[in-house]
């Protein structure tokens, strides 16, 4: 009697042994969960890039103390960096790389002529791709796979019509633009803006991405009487030489968001004003943005320099995503981020629509006062 009884307890516990087995034999969760984040660690950009690389870094080791679990297993997550040099070549074959090494996503690039490169080179996998691009058309590139963490350039270029005509009130506007996708874009959406709403472009100039504004343009502006010149370009260092060469001073400057960083803020300004309007918002700016900063300044001992809370909130995204469609599957991933609001830390109202565009997003503009960038306003409405 006693054999059999043991027996009879034996069975039950031997199906659930073997069924966990089984069951464990058969998961698709992974034990590590790895993302890519291709942006430029060295070169131009840099600062821009390490910010990005580290803001997502941070979140995967705040989900790692968790522990993070998918559909009951603990999973880490693992963040595989790649220094593309802000090189569109270097992009495409970082991501690839990526891709082929086992990657669930895709963060990155920094900007608009490596995305165009590389969203055709991810949407093939499937995989949910996440950059901080802005150019309005990069969507149309990928296959339904892509998302946008901030807002794009069309919005931007309403924002900085609104800013000249309503604010500045300029009555003879230049603009100087990059003859690229970057520059193209904005300044056609700029022009169209500006008109509707009663003002108009008396010069404009496109420029190659790395070239600088020469004293002959800036005699141009002068010609022009411009009192606001409109910069999709590149830094203004070369602008605001310009302007001096030519004895034109005496203007407002109003700079994209590639403008908008510290060390042109800190440098001296031989304007009238410079504004910049920006895609990405300051951390400090959302009411938990306080905490990333001060985790960030004891890691890494300096504050971040533009995005770091962007791709903090992109990991923590795709981890929500995993966790709650218990699944690291790519079209699960993809389903899951455009019809579910993510659980995301710093910007908390982070949702994105079919297209992968930010249904809130917003534009800021700031003013260089100081050595700082002070915001002025801040709308999802231009």
């Amino acid at each position: 009697m006693i054999r059999r009884r043991s027996a009879a307890l034996a069975l039950p516990l031997l199906a659930a042994s073997l069924a966990a087995g089984l069951a464990g034999c058969g998961s698709s969760v992974p034990d590590t969960m790895k993302i890519g984040v291709v942006v430029a660690q060295s070169g131009p950009f840099a600062l821009r890039g390490q910010d990005l690389l580290r803001g997502a870094q941070l979140a995967a080791d705040e989900l790692n103390l968790g522990p993070f679990k998918i559909d009951g297993k603990t999973v880490k997550i693992e963040i595989a960096g790649f220094d593309d040099k802000g090189e569109v070549d270097l992009s495409v074959s970082g991501a690839q790389q990526l891709v082929e090494g086992g990657a669930v996503a895709i963060i990155g690039p920094l900007n608009t002529p490596q995305a165009v490169k590389m969203i055709p080179a991810v949407a093939n996998s499937g995989k949910p791709h996440l950059f901080t691009a802005t150019a309005a058309s990069l969507h149309g590139l990928g296959k339904g796979n892509t998302f946008r963490l901030l807002a794009n350039d069309d919005l931007q270029a309403r924002a900085a019509a609104s800013l000249v005509h309503e604010t500045l009130r300029g009555k003879h506007v230049a603009v100087i633009y990059e003859s690229g996708d970057y520059g193209k874009g904005l300044n056609t959406v700029f022009t169209d803006a500006l008109a509707k709403a009663g003002g108009k472009v008396q010069f404009a100039q496109a420029v190659d991405a790395k070239a600088e504004v020469t004293a002959e343009i800036a005699g141009k502006l002068k010609a022009a009487e411009a009192d606001v010149v409109v910069l999709f370009s590149r830094e203004p260092h070369g602008l605001f030489k310009g302007l001096q060469e030519v004895g034109h001073t005496n203007v407002s400057v109003v700079g994209s968001n590639v403008v908008r960083n510290k060390n042109v803020a800190a440098a001296p300004i031989p304007v009238a004003a410079l504004y910049a309007t920006a895609t990405a918002i300051d951390p400090e700016e959302f009411p938990t943005g306080a905490k990333l900063v001060a985790d960030f300044e004891r890691r890494h001992k300096d504050r971040p320099v533009w995005g770091a809370h962007y791709a903090y909130d992109a990991v923590y995204a795709l981890a929500d995503a995993a966790s709650r469609s218990g699944s690291v599957d790519s079209a699960k991933l993809v389903q899951h981020l455009k019809t579910q609001e993510p659980r995301t830390r710093i910007n908390t109202q982070m949702k994105f629509d079919t297209s992968g565009e930010q249904r809130y997003a917003s534009i800021a503009v700031y003013r260089a006062d100081g050595g700082l960038w002070r915001m002025q306003m801040r709308s999802s409405l231009w």
